[in-house]
């Protein structure tokens, strides 16, 4: 979910002012948390000039802190293939009109075929709303969507494809419908009001996510808070409860990561790591500047969404048509983001890359349906360093743009169109209103796109064959070659290993353009382009080297 200014609730009536002074007061903690570098050893111990939220008893200072251990991200997520599922849009076994966790299992060999390494499931817990971000249970599958048998199935079956499981969680909040919440609110002195931040002395009015007083907010300086989420994140990386991590699912996706303190994040860190040390925790940390980006990856989460490349590549998130990948901003602007990212983030740190996800515009969308531009990001993703996120529906083009109320993002999540005329098995139809952006007959399905060798979803199947097949593409050092080139937008990235060498050339702008390398990487007699067989004039390294690319165009040249 997106960050939000945090304001206090009005659920009844006006605020007192203590109310508030003591909600500032929260909020100011939990801000400096987020942004003052990480401490050597995760505790939970405010620091001494740290002011104790309301209603929380400060922890004795004298307690030993725990000792920190230095865990390293997994390394089956280096090079990983992503893709995000809302479960409800994906595919409906059971034909109700939503979709549902047998959906998926029935679906993996789409996705073993599209080349995917690892799943995220967008909320899968029991839910008043349609998104699931505010759950009533957190240890319990949605009733729309299965039972916890049919994610026992969904991620046995996975495994057995070598595809991983990661399931969103949402430790920031709950829905004010949780019994857990319901415990205390208007219980002045219940045992459990301390787990949020109640801001007058009736329990009626609280802090909540995204000035919502459906998702109150959890006080993250309780240690009973920690414990509790703690169990409830080791539950499913233990599903069958007999001990073995290695049978459940294969870690988070953390929803809202910048909002609860790092105090926090270090320690759930531990408390899961110190379990299952292969478990992922990713975290949706949105905020698009590197130094702040670098700081969620002391001793919080392994890999984190790279906002500063969406920045770049999409524009102005309230706008289409105005990024990077729509010609309007300059490569220069990625060369000195992946530069910078190299230099700042830790050797284990893992950025993942993307283009559009559940909160965002589209990225067909964001293109103007421009299929050579779509198939162009499809092969920026594939070159770049680091694991790499597919949005289901991305790789068939669909569109998708945040919609007015009621649904407002639900357009960005509209059923997968998995036939032309959006009927048949395992078609989810629970979204279809008439200003929906999908239509029938429209050449954006699975159906179609299947037979037509030129098709986006032939083109992401056909790089992500290329980014598995060659070393260069999954671990290779990463450089940017000199370049001039006859109009604006050229770029230039090498990815090489000890074997293999990769010259990616993208042509972003919107004119044709003749791109002259400075000092060519290797020397070939027929340079050839990975993606469509093409063969060049032979080049030697350490000399000027040009080609001719059409806007929205790219090439792989290999020896």
């Amino acid at each position: 979910m997106q960050p939000f200014n945090f304001k206090h609730l009005k659920p009844y009536r006006r605020p007192q002012k203590e109310g508030l002074l003591l909600l500032l007061v929260f909020l100011l903690v939990g801000l400096a948390a987020c942004s003052s570098a990480a401490p050597e050893i995760p505790t939970l111990i405010p620091s001494p000039n740290a002011t104790t939220p309301p209603n929380q008893t400060p922890l004795p200072t004298d307690t030993p802190a725990p000792t920190a251990i230095p865990y390293t991200s997994p390394d089956w997520f280096d090079n990983a293939v992503l893709y995000a599922i809302f479960v409800r849009s994906f595919a409906d076994s059971d034909g109700d009109g939503i979709g549902d966790l047998q959906g998926i299992t029935d679906k993996l060999d789409y996705l073993d075929a599209l080349g995917v390494d690892a799943l995220w499931l967008l909320p899968i817990y029991p839910s008043p709303s349609y998104h699931g971000y505010d759950v009533t249970d957190f240890f319990a599958v949605n009733p729309d969507y299965g039972t916890l048998e049919d994610l026992q199935t969904l991620v046995e079956a996975a495994h057995q494809r070598d595809i991983r499981i990661l399931l969103d969680f949402v430790p920031s909040h709950l829905s004010n419908q949780n019994p857990i919440f319901q415990q205390a609110y208007n219980h002045p002195g219940a045992a459990n009001e301390d787990w949020f931040v109640f801001t007058n002395e009736n329990n009626t009015f609280y802090a909540g996510f995204a000035d919502s007083e459906e998702m109150p907010r959890f006080n993250h300086y309780n240690p009973e808070v920690v414990d509790y989420l703690t169990e409830a994140a080791l539950f499913w990386l233990d599903l069958d409860g007999d001990g073995d991590y290695s049978d459940g699912v294969d870690g988070f996706r953390i929803d809202n990561a910048t909002f609860p303190p790092q105090e926090f994040f270090f320690q759930f860190r531990q408390s899961i790591k110190a379990q299952d040390p292969d478990a992922l925790l990713l975290g949706e940390t949105w905020v698009t500047d590197i130094r702040s980006m670098s700081i969620f990856f002391e001793d919080q989460f392994d890999a984190l969404f790279d906002f500063p490349l969406y920045s770049i590549s999409q524009g102005n998130q309230n706008f289409n048509l105005d990024g990077l990948l729509a010609g309007k901003i300059s490569p220069v602007l990625l060369t000195a983001l992946l530069q910078e990212e190299a230099e700042r983030y830790p050797p284990e740190a893992l950025a993942v890359r993307f283009f559009s996800n559940h909160d965002t515009n589209r990225i067909a969308t964001e293109l103007g349906s421009d299929l050579a531009r779509q198939k162009l990001a499809a092969t920026l993703l594939a070159s770049l360093p680091g694991p790499m996120l597919v949005y289901y529906g991305e790789e068939i083009g669909m569109p998708g743009q945040k919609g007015g109320t009621p649904w407002w993002d639900a357009y960005r999540r509209e059923p997968m169109d998995w036939y032309a005329a959006e009927e048949g098995a395992e078609q989810a139809t629970w979204f279809k209103p008439d200003d929906r952006w999908n239509a029938p007959n429209d050449g954006i399905s699975v159906e179609e796109e299947t037979a037509n060798p030129d098709s986006l979803l032939n083109h992401y199947r056909a790089m992500l064959v290329l980014r598995a097949a060659h070393p260069a593409l999954q671990t290779g050092e990463t450089s940017f070659p000199a370049s001039q080139g006859s109009a604006a937008g050229g770029w230039v990235m090498s990815r090489s290993t000890d074997g293999e060498m990769i010259v990616a050339i993208f042509n972003f702008g919107t004119e044709e353009n003749t791109l002259t390398i400075s000092a060519m990487p290797f020397s070939s007699d027929a340079p050839t382009d990975l993606i469509g067989g093409e063969v060049f004039p032979a080049a030697q390294e350490g000399y000027p080297y040009s080609l001719t690319l059409p806007p929205a165009g790219a090439l792989l040249l290999t020896p």
